[in-house]
């Protein structure tokens, strides 16, 4: 249980995710009653964030979803930063009784405490007297350590991904002034870019490098000539050559960023093609990065939709039929579905 917590401590990114596999890796190791987090709110109230175990299942009946820290063990726990190891709940005079037909009688509960302060409480609750003893309170202790750090690391990670939100606004609104197009494609591709990789059953720490990479994707044009990024009329070859350099040029530019390591490669591969007749590198098939794939469909839709200085945009039921009819040699077709599936949701 402890290594499986532990990994699943250092990759977690969002705190709700990381609740829910606290209190469902702790219910399902050691079958209890209940096994619930209390998060500490500003206005001195705990509440229910994350609970498993039979007596969650009867939440709306038994649960006390808020409780002030004036009252209650997991009050008490809060307020003194102490841990409570209780063998009789009807002998502590802080267990609030709820249903003394239901009620577990023995609790271990503990403080989570982040960057020196009280964040909530982990509660444990068993139907026999007696359920916890000194063993099960240090590997408690342990936990409630772990879980203190990654919800640090969660915070530090929350502000640097709005500053780095942030930055790419600003980055955002230098394109806009070289070319308001490339601006706001950007935010367009990166909404269907997010919904088509949750259709296909991407993580939210893959999306999130999808999202990051579709508002990023054509950063390199921030390197092409004027003459050439707004010229009003087709591109010759030579024009071509320099164009496509774009997508070298924005994944290094991304490259020295370390928070950006999952993103780079698909700012790089989003030209890449299913039958390996794209660029920078030929890649084929599955060598393709799936969010780079996902990234040519949905850049590929915008662009078609878009009206530019020397044509006017298509139909969306037209890009569509494109999309379909370029599947499995340009595109990848199982994005191109999940793509109208988003598309059309």
């Amino acid at each position: 249980m402890s290594e499986r917590l532990s990994a699943t401590m250092a990759g977690a990114r969002h705190a709700g995710e990381l609740m829910r596999s606290v209190v469902d890796e702790l219910q399902r190791t050691f079958d209890l009653y209940l096994a619930e987090i209390q998060r500490l709110d500003a206005d001195g109230v705990l509440r229910i964030v994350a609970a498993a175990g039979p007596l969650a299942a009867e939440e709306q009946r038994f649960l006390i979803a808020e409780q002030s820290i004036a009252t209650g063990v997991n009050g008490r726990v809060a307020r003194t930063r102490t841990m409570a190891l209780i063998s009789d709940t009807g002998a502590d005079p802080d267990y609030i009784v709820r249903d003394p037909d239901t009620d577990p009688q023995s609790e271990l509960s503990l403080p989570i405490i982040v960057d020196g302060k009280v964040w909530g409480v982990l509660s444990l609750e068993e139907v026999r007297p007696a359920a916890f003893d000194g063993g099960d309170a240090s590997l408690m202790r342990t936990v409630v350590s772990q879980l203190g750090v990654a919800l640090h690391r969660i915070h530090i990670y929350g502000e640097l991904e709005d500053a780095l939100v942030t930055t790419l606004s600003v980055l955002g609104a230098v394109m806009d002034l070289r070319d308001p197009y490339t601006a706001q494609h950007e935010q367009a591709v990166a909404e269907l870019a997010v919904r088509t990789g949750a259709e296909l059953g991407l993580d939210r720490a893959q999306q999130q490098a999808i999202r990051f990479a579709a508002l990023t994707h054509d950063v390199g044009k921030i390197t092409i000539p004027p003459e050439i990024l707004g010229k009003p009329g087709p591109l010759d070859a030579a024009e071509w050559q320099i164009m496509r350099g774009h997508t070298i040029v924005g994944a290094d530019m991304l490259a020295r960023i370390p928070f950006f390591e999952q993103v780079h490669p698909l700012v790089r591969s989003h030209h890449e093609r299913w039958d390996g007749q794209g660029y920078p590198d030929a890649l084929r098939g599955a060598e393709i990065p799936i969010g780079a794939r996902i990234l040519c469909v949905c850049d590929s839709y915008n662009a078609m939709v878009t009206s530019r200085p020397y044509r006017a945009g298509m139909s969306p039921v037209a890009a569509l039929e494109e999309l379909r009819r370029c599947a499995g040699s340009q595109f990848d077709a199982g994005v191109v579905t999940a793509f109208e599936r988003a598309l059309l949701a």
